[in-house]
């Protein structure tokens, strides 16, 4: 988690940030495109630089607890140096609102074009891949923290109240080094660690958690629909 210095510095970058969402496209309703389950081997140790790297699946099985055999899925993690600032890199338990990854189609043709090898969404570790309907550009990574991701069946004509599941923006996930790991391996390139680094900020999708459903698993799939609500931040 990165925080502000002061009050006037998070100020003047939302502001930035607002005048940037007036040109970003954002849709009403996106669709889900592909979806992707976690590698056979997750452990980091024993399948390095492979042991982010999602596959296509038909469906992914969720709840609250996140993306069932997924090694993020949890009600609670430990803290590590992402959360140094508030934790000291001590590995406390925290509440786990890191558990699905997801990315639009042009995050990925855009780091194509970046590093000159093809970044795929199995690649980058995403769970699910989101576009526009009409197939027009737009970046996830542009949506504010804390929008809602409303699913509802691929008929559905407005928001289904329950939804087949309700995800929520946690953060932008910026570049880190154990994705560009992936992709050096794949393509047998060193430097693509640090340039993936390098080029990925802002443009690498985003992180949720699942709010619904919280008693049983269900099932995301593609052609399901995304409809993207922004909460106002207050309720009664």
């Amino acid at each position: 988690m990165l925080f502000y210095d002061d009050f006037r510095s998070y100020v003047a970058a939302q502001t930035r940030l607002l005048d940037d969402l007036e040109a970003a496209n954002i849709p009403e309703v996106g669709v889900i495109v592909d979806v992707f389950g976690p590698a056979e081997n997750q452990d980091m140790a024993a399948n390095p630089g492979r042991h982010s790297v999602t596959q296509r699946v038909p469906e992914l099985m969720v709840d609250c607890a996140g993306i069932d055999g997924d090694r993020h899925r949890g009600l609670t993690r430990p803290s590590t140096t992402r959360e140094g600032a508030l934790y000291r890199n001590t590995a406390v338990a925290i509440a786990n609102r890191r558990q699905l990854f997801a990315v639009s189609p042009h995050e990925c043709q855009l780091l194509s074009q970046k590093l000159q090898v093809e970044v795929t969404p199995q690649l980058l570790g995403a769970n699910l891949c989101i576009a526009r309907r009409d197939g027009e550009e737009f970046y996830l990574s542009d949506i504010p923290t804390n929008t809602y991701r409303v699913i509802g069946d691929p008929d559905a004509a407005e928001m289904p109240r329950p939804p087949v599941a309700t995800l929520i923006q946690y953060l932008q996930q910026k570049g880190c080094s154990r994705t560009g790991r992936a992709l050096a391996t794949a393509y047998d390139d060193g430097d693509l660690t640090e340039r993936f680094v390098d080029n990925a900020e802002f443009r690498r999708g985003i992180l949720c958690g699942v709010e619904y459903p919280a008693d049983q698993p269900t099932a995301l799939r593609a052609g399901q629909l995304v409809f993207f609500k922004f909460p106002v931040g207050a309720c009664y």
